[in-house]
């Protein structure tokens, strides 16, 4: 962040005098922030001095220091070569400074799903490269554009989740996008000046249009830092207090489901969650009503709701109908492509002939399958299996086994049925669920293959990883990974020990654990994976074991890295099970 930045402001509470400031010209390194005030969403704000990011020191940036990092980032970017740049930043004003600033140079920007070492590897195949923040050595100005030619032409790419496959990139222009916002503030009224706390990456499109387009087109405010937890949410509420602000939280239903009712919302005006179906019985744990947003990547949002048995209601600058099957069929001026968009998503329309009709969901019509010359319904089968007393949350999929299909299931169970299967062991646990199911389902409809998890694993927009679930069924040398937090130098896994590990086989026989040489082999995965200069492991400092790992337990691994030494620790609970230091070659060694 620049020194204009990086000192901020100290918050206090901002009387309207305060706000208004006339437009003008202001120089500073050199660089001139000029405006050309055609139509825009801007305009109303360049030269603000109402806080747009509220720093984790509580002190804000303006809008206006803002828009003069953009610029002096924009000269910086502009003589670069290559004509698209991939973009990941934690740091949410960072990420908003390098977006607009690549946007304005006239390159496109990618926004990938995840920033591993092979996605970096594989981009890198293609030219493009990872953006970040350049010094400042131009001593020419940069003359911010706004008119209507930069918003069409200024071009983003998303991917879709993968939650049904292989992930797609998926073009967006910055005035599709800021359609969306108008969109936004049409159908939901927010309060002026509320502040955006997000639970949420920016990375994705529910994220970036709540959470910074919408603060930066109303004269907002968000929070820098991505949140982790319910108690995180409420510890910033209360620090922020004194600003007299209201605030509204944009999250998941992921996360929305740990909520306890004694985690008590502050100021808060409104709950947003998407990315996925919330939980009946989840609204009721906070004291604030939660607005549920239906969308997808290719057509942005579609539509809301504030109760679990409510109808959809589309926004306000969205179109649908009924088209063949059922399948909802999407137009609006936010999306990628101006034509009717089919989603794939099943729905009872209440008034066929009205385009803002309310409409139920029924399911996704991707997940009918025919397995042998039988068409079934993996909502259908899942909602069965959720009706046994054992089962909290469970996912039906197809597996290829043998060059044949099978039906799998991943379920979360109860705590006391959990500590059943660990007691009389995976074989005759699932042998009773089958019988159960028996009852419910043709028997082509049940499941063969079980895993059993403490939780379901999901990706950043907090939806299922199909893809991932499937490797479930495979051979597996990995723990599996319910849940990943990054913060700067320092990624911390959740990480799952199922029985059907590979290293529990034969290690040891009526008493599996799992060894430390696997141990070391998984920690210098995740370790590569996310650190894409990191080489190979190449030697090993204060290494020890402390407890076992068997099969059921979840583990906490946190890593740290320090120059060329990644330091990691695995806990279960409060209990430290292993620990020590890699040391790992990187490029300047080689």
């Amino acid at each position: 962040m620049p020194a204009a930045a990086a000192s901020g402001t100290e918050i206090t509470a901002f009387p309207s005098e305060q706000l208004k400031q006339r437009p003008r010209t202001i120089a500073i390194r050199n660089t001139v922030l000029k405006t050309n005030f055609m139509s825009c969403h801007f305009q109303q704000y360049l030269h603000s001095l109402r806080p747009l990011c509220i720093q984790a020191d509580s002190s804000f940036v303006s809008f206006h220091t803002f828009w003069l990092d953009v610029a002096e980032q924009a000269a910086q970017i502009q003589p670069l070569e290559q004509p698209v740049w991939a973009l990941w930043q934690e740091d949410s004003y960072e990420f908003l400074v390098l977006l607009f600033a690549a946007l304005q140079a006239g390159k496109q920007v990618l926004l990938p799903p995840h920033r591993v070492s092979d996605l970096e590897k594989e981009l890198a195949e293609q030219q493009i490269y990872f953006l970040k923040r350049l010094p400042s050595t131009v001593t020419t100005t940069f003359e911010l554009q706004f008119d209507a030619a930069f918003f069409n032409q200024a071009q983003l790419y998303f991917y879709t989740s993968g939650s049904t496959g292989q992930p797609k990139k998926i073009p967006r222009t910055l005035q599709q996008l800021f359609n969306e916002v108008c969109g936004l503030e049409a159908s939901f009224d927010l309060p002026e000046q509320a502040v955006a706390i997000a639970t949420v990456s920016h990375q994705h499109i529910y994220g970036l249009l709540f959470k910074l387009l919408w603060p930066l087109a109303s004269g907002r405010s968000f929070y820098q830092k991505q949140l982790a937890f319910p108690e995180d949410v409420v510890d910033l509420q209360k620090k922020i207090a004194h600003v007299q602000l209201p605030n509204y939280v944009i999250s998941s239903p992921a996360l929305l489901k740990r909520w306890t009712p004694d985690v008590v919302l502050q100021d808060c005006h409104q709950v947003y969650s998407s990315g996925g179906k919330l939980d009946v019985g989840v609204r009721p744990l906070l004291n604030r009503p939660i607005t549920e947003v239906f969308g997808s990547s290719e057509t942005g949002g579609i539509a809301h709701r504030q109760a679990d048995d409510a109808l959809w209601t589309p926004f306000t600058n969205v179109e649908i109908q009924c088209a063949e099957q059922q399948e909802l069929a999407v137009k609006t001026n936010h999306a990628f492509s101006a034509d009717w968009i089919l989603t794939g998503d099943k729905v009872q329309v209440i008034d066929v002939d009205d385009p803002k009709s309310p409409f139920q969901l029924l399911g996704r019509l991707d997940r009918i399958v025919k397995l042998e010359e039988k068409r079934l319904s993996l909502d259908a089968i899942e909602a069965k299996i959720a009706e046994l007393v054992e089962i909290q949350h469970c996912h039906v999929l197809i597996h290829e086994k043998e060059q044949r299909q099978i039906l799998a299931v991943v379920a979360v169970l109860t705590e006391d049925a959990r500590a059943l299967l660990i007691e009389k062991g995976k074989a005759s646990f699932t042998a009773e669920l089958k019988k159960q199911l028996q009852q419910k389902l043709e028997s082509i409809a049940i499941p063969r293959q079980w895993r059993f998890l403490t939780q379901m694993p999901q990706n950043a927009q907090s939806k299922l990883n199909q893809q991932y679930l499937k490797s479930l069924f495979q051979s597996m040398t990995l723990p599996v990974v319910l849940t990943q937090q990054c913060h700067d130098m320092q990624i911390s896994y959740a990480l799952e020990f199922i029985p059907e590990l590979e290293c529990f086989k034969g290690h040891f026989p009526n008493f599996p654990i799992y060894p430390g040489v696997g141990q070391i082999g998984f920690i210098q995965h995740f370790a590569k994976l996310n650190w894409a200069d990191l080489l190979w492991c190449n030697g090993f400092e204060q290494l020890k074991f402390q407890g076992l790992i068997q099969p059921y337990q979840t583990v906490e691994l946190v890593l740290s890295r320090k120059a060329h030494k990644v330091s990691f620790e695995l806990k279960n609970h409060d209990k430290i099970l292993a620990s020590g230091r890699l040391l790992f070659a990187v490029p300047s060694d080689v």
